[in-house]
């Protein structure tokens, strides 16, 4: 995988958002931004768009997907990882890669590469 400069993480769990965050740094991004709330996301990206997200489905009760749909406008690559799998996500966003919870680094890397190394 290209190394990338900044991620951005959308997770309301602090565990799994600090697991992740240790994982992209692992995998060699130099910035990690964590949102646990979508207002919070929305505001990171409008000041900055991250080079890729990783979205948690469900955040504090409300759905990641108009987050995810203003993302893929923008033209930032982002993928889910949620204890729901991909069963749930609207047609729309079907295609998106998706981790399902538990995930280790490897099946991370696996994913991000298909996001973003040419093909």
């Amino acid at each position: 995988m290209t190394k990338q400069a900044s991620a951005l993480i959308l997770e309301d769990e602090p565990i799994v958002a600090f697991a992740l965050e240790d994982m992209l740094f692992e995998l060699g991004f130099e910035e990690v931004r964590l949102a646990t709330t979508l207002e919070a996301a929305f505001d990171y990206l409008e000041a900055r768009a991250p080079d890729v997200a990783v979205l948690d489905v469900n955040i504090r009760g409300q759905r990641s997907y108009g987050f995810a749909e203003k993302l893929s406008g923008s033209g930032v690559p982002f993928l889910f990882a949620t204890g729901y799998g991909d069963a749930e996500h609207p047609e729309a966003l079907r295609a998106t890669p998706t981790l399902t919870k538990p995930y280790n680094q490897d099946e991370l890397k696996a994913v991000l590469a298909t996001l973003t190394d040419p093909q």
